[in-house]
């Protein structure tokens, strides 16, 4: 009897030794893996945890602030050129057919239809290569001013219902946002931009014939040249 106790008293304390190395293991784990983290994180940043755990005020800020808002740029007004003439818009669109563009000028406003055949295919808001390359020259021609741009996207009144639009103001929006995507990649100000999506709304002729809801589907840009529309980007 004695000595099955004492089986079972040995047996029970030479498990203890297991438990002692697994919080030893798990320690060292933990101490490696701080050490690791040090190395590896900026100066500033490993100052401002520390700051944190003991309790130091941070007056400029915490660390995702500073990372996640990108430093603005100061535009120096005398660097802005002045809006688009038409003859510079006739001069950047002229590598597109006549036949697939409308540009119409007035006092206070440019403005320039793509008709979307043309640039766009059939239900989607993807554009060919040759299509990015004159939007790009556009862009390139509109950018660097602040003057504000409404991009406006038409379609006609057939319905569209699938994974990527489920109806056809998807499709515009789409659509005069793949245009704004353009520009901004040629470095016109995001701030200048406003996207809208119609739809078939608004429609410049009726959608009876084939003809005509080709006309209606189309990409509005409107220039704003009235010098009290003019944005401020800095």
């Amino acid at each position: 009897m004695s000595r099955r106790r004492g089986h079972d008293e040995g047996g029970a304390h030479g498990g203890s030794w297991k438990i002692a190395l697994a919080d030893l293991m798990t320690v060292l784990m933990v101490f490696f893996l701080v050490m690791w983290l040090i190395s590896v994180v900026d100066p500033e940043e490993r100052q401002a945890f520390i700051n944190s755990v003991v309790g130091v005020p941070q007056s400029e800020g915490n660390i995702e602030d500073k990372k996640m808002v990108p430093p603005q740029e100061s535009i120096n007004p005398l660097d802005l050129k002045p809006a688009a003439s038409k003859e510079e818009i006739e001069e950047a669109l002229k590598k597109v057919d006549p036949k697939d563009i409308q540009i119409e000028e007035t006092p206070e406003f440019t403005k320039i239809t793509l008709k979307s055949d043309s640039f766009f295919e059939s239900g989607r808001a993807t554009i060919s290569d040759k299509t990015r390359e004159n939007l790009e020259v556009l862009g390139e021609t509109l950018s660097g001013r602040n003057q504000p741009i409404i991009i406006t996207g038409y379609t006609d009144n057939v319905p569209i219902n699938n994974f990527q639009f489920p109806s056809n103001w998807e499709l515009s929006a789409s659509r005069a946002a793949m245009v704004a995507r353009v520009f901004i990649d040629m470095g016109m100000n995001k701030k200048v931009l406003t996207i809208e999506g119609k739809a078939d709304n608004d429609s410049v002729t009726s959608n009876a014939t084939a003809y005509g809801r080709s006309l209606n589907r189309r990409v509005v840009i409107k220039i704003d040249k009235r010098p009290d529309s003019a944005i401020e980007l800095n």
